[in-house]
């Protein structure tokens, strides 16, 4: 069996970034930056720095590697006054898992930390869902926060994932992380 999805994005909250190019009629990811930039900052109003500004942000955010091979998908918190600019990256695995507790450890895979905090989600397209909490040590007393919104069902489970240095951030898109998960769609082939 294949687990097709599909994600019913809110664009006034999550910008779809393509992880490679070509993509959807863009060659370079310098073309979508560009189209991305007259859409979401038109009219002469807007000063030339902030739409250079913009487009250069874009286009690193369209160039950058996922934290983990094999993403799926990846979001852009649409960089709004007073919202953390952030991506957000779906991954898929193939595994039967579907226990809360083998789910939580499945959390940990790529990247391991300790598990904060975890919260069943109930009235989601998935058999299991969770909310997972991480924090990784890094060099020089560095603390990173990993979020992960975690799906099981059918032999697949979809991770949707946030990690950032920035506790304040992560509280702030955590609320819309999770509606963006429920927004999932699940149909097995």
């Amino acid at each position: 069996m294949t687990l097709e999805y599909t994600i019913d994005v809110d664009y006034h909250v999550w910008i779809p970034v393509p992880l490679e190019f070509p993509w959807n009629g863009y060659d370079t990811a310098m073309a979508w930056a560009a189209d991305l930039t007259a859409d979401l900052l038109p009219g002469p109003r807007i000063p030339h720095e902030v739409k250079s500004a913009f487009a250069a942000t874009a286009l690193e955010r369209a160039v950058m590697e996922p934290p983990l091979p094999e993403a799926i998908e990846r979001f852009w918190r649409r960089p709004d006054t007073g919202a953390p600019d952030r991506l957000v990256h779906l991954y898929a695995i193939e595994s039967d898992e579907t226990a809360a507790e083998e789910l939580v450890e499945v959390a940990r895979i790529g990247i391991g930390g300790f598990v904060q905090g975890v919260a069943v989600l109930e009235d989601t397209a998935f058999t299991t869902a969770l909310r997972v909490t991480l924090l990784l040590e890094l060099p020089d007393d560095v603390v990173v926060s990993v979020t992960r919104f975690i799906g099981s069902r059918d032999g697949t489970v979809l991770v949707l994932e946030l990690i950032d240095d920035d506790i304040g951030a992560v509280g702030f898109l955590e609320p819309e992380m999770e509606t963006l998960f429920r927004r999932i769609r699940l149909r097995t082939a």
